[in-house]
């Protein structure tokens, strides 16, 4: 259908890989691979899926971006701001575990690119191409994943994204809202940067990187290799797809983190700065009847093309609803000024009321004083004129 479509024959059978290794008993085969006792159909799908992240996990770095979906062949067509993008300059390659290649707009952190207008035309479009001929059996669903963060904030589409199907017109309307929290000793947020223990280098910190880095180096430390879903450091290695007992170990502590017990072992606090984005999704139905796309080319008729598109193509739009945000910022409840404030009230009123009770104080000393005085003076008085009336 596609006469340039070069890639449409290549479909990664990663067991070539392994023909020196499968074992020949069956059963040891699935055992190793998780599926003992297995009969429910999602469950394997689940747990093949998990097998192919091994699989991939044991390739390096180059092979997987070769291996995976590249730019041109994902993104047909681009325009930011009303204006086309460079597709090959504006994009960025991320290997992800779960997806494979992805691929970042705006990532460069020296510059900006930045929209004027809010709404769907000045946002980013994008006219994306997948071949459902080439997905595995393990793939359930036809379409991309989308993952909206910061440019210095690591991507985790498999937990934060939004899909977008094929056949549709995805809307995803973002509205902005900062945090701005208080370290220590008001709270206890990181501030700037990241720990020393987080795996996501050349990332910024965020509590969902922070859990998975806390979960790694505890897997790394109890069974000797890192879960294949999480980046490693240096000097470590992932857990092989047939190395059962690795697995098993990996899987006990999986088990034990999700108790509430085992959670205690990852504290991890939310960072002082965050951004997130509120976002809205919609859809449409795409292509329409009247709408001629331009993919390659197609030699099956309008109909026929645009039947072809409904299948394998997707149109995406990423924009700002509005271009103003939302900001939330921590602030002392009582900080130094409002304490020396309530001091110099307090410290007036008990001064004043001090003095007059200081001026009361003297006033009755001088009072008693006086009385007692006058007491022994008027009888003193008495005396003598009995005296003198006694004498005369």
């Amino acid at each position: 259908m596609l006469n340039d479509y070069k890639f449409k024959d290549i479909i990664i059978k990663l067991w070539e890989y392994y023909k020196g290794k499968v074992n020949e008993n069956l059963e040891e085969l699935i055992e190793s691979l998780g599926f003992v006792n297995m009969s429910d159909e999602v469950a394997i799908v689940t747990k093949a899926r998990e097998n192919l992240i091994y699989a991939m996990s044991e390739l390096s770095t180059n092979q997987r971006i070769a291996l995976s979906t590249q730019k041109r062949q994902l993104i047909q067509k681009c325009s930011f701001n009303g204006a086309a993008c460079n597709i090959d300059k504006d994009f960025a390659i991320v290997d992800n575990p779960v997806f494979g290649n992805c691929f970042t707009f705006n990532f460069n952190r020296s510059t900006d690119i930045t929209s004027m207008r809010a709404g769907p035309m000045y946002g980013l479009r994008l006219l994306l191409y997948v071949n459902a001929s080439d997905y595995l059996a393990t793939t359930e669903a036809v379409g991309v994943r989308i993952a909206i963060h910061d440019k210095d904030e690591y991507p985790f589409p498999d937990a934060f994204g939004y899909s977008a199907p094929t056949g549709y017109i995805s809307s995803f309307g973002m509205k902005l809202k900062r945090m701005n929290r208080l370290p220590v000793p008001f709270g206890e947020c990181v501030l700037g940067g990241k720990t020393n223990d987080y795996i996501y280098n050349e990332y910024r910190y965020s509590t969902e990187g922070c859990y998975r880095s806390c979960f790694q180096h505890l897997v790394l430390k109890e069974c000797g290799c890192g879960d294949p879903r999480f980046p490693v450091p240096e000097g470590h290695r992932h857990c092989l797809i047939f190395d059962s007992e690795a697995r098993k170990c990996l899987e006990r502590r999986t088990n034990d983190l999700s108790l509430i017990h085992g959670s205690f072992r990852c504290r991890c606090q939310q960072p002082c700065d965050q951004s997130i984005y509120m976002v809205s999704y919609s859809e449409g139905i795409w292509p329409s009847k009247s709408l001629n796309i331009s993919i390659g080319d197609c030699d099956e008729g309008a109909e026929m093309c645009n039947e072809h598109y409904k299948e394998n193509g997707a149109m995406v739009e990423v924009f700002y609803e509005m271009l103003n945000f939302e900001m939330l910022m921590e602030s002392e409840a009582y900080d130094v000024v409002k304490m020396l404030s309530d001091f110099g009230g307090q410290l007036g009123l008990w001064s004043g009321v001090s003095f007059i009770t200081c001026c009361e104080i003297a006033f009755l000393v001088l009072e008693t004083i006086y009385m007692v005085i006058d007491h022994h003076y008027k009888k003193y008085k008495r005396k003598m004129e009995i005296n003198r009336l006694y004498h005369d």
